[in-house]
């Protein structure tokens, strides 16, 4: 095999990786937090995504808390916990999906980014200031 077959082959399977990851959402897999807004997301690998659990504790100390499925594909899914809609999300960018929720036919969008640097997660919805979520931990598939 030449260096040339070696170097392509070598880009071919990174590309396939990167691709691959970004399918299953990995950039947004961990632990976010947002003191400001007393807001925790926990994002943890699944099948076809990952799980988002979120979390909110409000001043009185009164909490809620929701379990989004998160897949690429465009399909609403349902979610379960405080805030009951469904939500599909769709790949934007390497860094940034759109999530439309549908509560009760009523449709909203907002976006997801993260940082280049992978530390800081945005949500910007259509309407309303951004919230900015630190990265607090990785989260590892199990293996």
């Amino acid at each position: 095999m030449s260096w040339k077959s070696l170097v392509v082959l070598v880009a071919a399977l990174a590309l396939s990786a990167v691709a691959s990851a970004q399918d299953k959402g990995e950039i947004f897999v961990g632990i976010w937090s947002n003191p400001q807004t007393n807001q925790l997301i926990v994002n943890m690998p699944a099948p076809d995504g990952y799980t988002s659990i979120r979390v909110n504790i409000a001043a009185d100390n009164k909490n809620s808390a929701e379990n989004h499925p998160v897949a690429f594909d465009g399909k609403p899914y349902p979610t379960t916990g405080g805030d009951q809609r469904k939500i599909s999300y769709k790949w934007i960018d390497a860094n940034t999906v759109r999530r439309t929720q549908d509560r009760n036919g009523m449709l909203t969008v907002d976006t997801e980014s993260v940082s280049k640097d992978g530390k800081t997660l945005t949500i910007t919805p259509a309407t309303g200031a951004p919230r900015v979520f630190q990265k607090l931990f990785n989260v590892q598939p199990a293996h």
